[in-house]
């Protein structure tokens, strides 16, 4: 598979967790087990943001800097980023093709100059409106090594409503010793007049309301 943010991570503990889907077949599914993956991408992502320590920026001090340089500014060491739709336009690249059965937001974007940090787009990250994200870890975030050594695939006839057969992967979802950084990038100049917008609205509601009134 050659997802290494998934595939080594440094395990503290575990939970069992389990992915399941209803099927015509009572054979073993390539694509099931591929969308297993994927739920366990989901869930790995999930910890990731969870356990991250934000970080305030304003895009006016990264328009003149390379967004590398402003990481290490930061005392952050990264191994691997995960971006946004959005914060895409910080990093320029060499695309790479993609030509593997999972989803290719699994793989990194492309090929960077002069860092060994690898990029992913995530469609688990979302902006708002007045920010751009990126999540920037030091190392792997899951140990899918173990996962995969302990899988448990089970077929069984499908009690309910719905014929066919429901198939399930029961496997450990582990907690890995890593760093995780929010980068939150902001618009100081947007914030602001949006700001004096609002003052600018609310007064005109206050002197109007107190001409009605009189």
């Amino acid at each position: 598979m050659n997802i290494s943010y998934l595939y080594n991570g440094d395990v503290v503990s575990s939970i069992i967790s389990q992915y399941t889907e209803v099927k015509n077949s009572n054979v073993i599914s390539p694509t099931f087990i591929i969308n297993t993956i994927v739920n366990i991408y989901q869930e790995s992502i999930d910890i990731m943001i969870d356990k991250s320590k934000e970080f305030i920026i304003t895009l006016e001090s990264i328009n003149s800097i390379n967004i590398f340089d402003k990481i290490s500014e930061l005392g952050i060491e990264p191994l691997y980023i995960f971006c946004s739709d959005r914060s895409r336009r910080f990093f320029s690249m060499i695309k790479s093709n993609n030509t593997s059965a999972f989803p290719s937001y699994l793989y990194p974007m492309g090929k960077y100059v002069s860092t060994n940090v690898s990029v992913f787009y995530s469609p688990l990250i979302k902006d708002d409106y007045d920010e751009l994200v990126l999540y920037v870890v030091d190392k792997s975030i899951q140990s899918l090594v173990y996962s995969i050594q302990n899988m448990d695939y089970i077929i069984e006839p499908n009690v309910g409503e719905n014929l066919g057969w429901k198939h399930t992967i029961n496997y450990n979802l582990y907690d890995c010793k890593f760093n995780s950084y929010k980068l939150s990038i902001r618009d100081v100049s947007r914030l602001r007049n949006d700001k004096i917008n609002n003052i600018l609205n609310d007064n005109w509601y206050i002197k109007n309301t107190f001409y009605l009134f009189l």
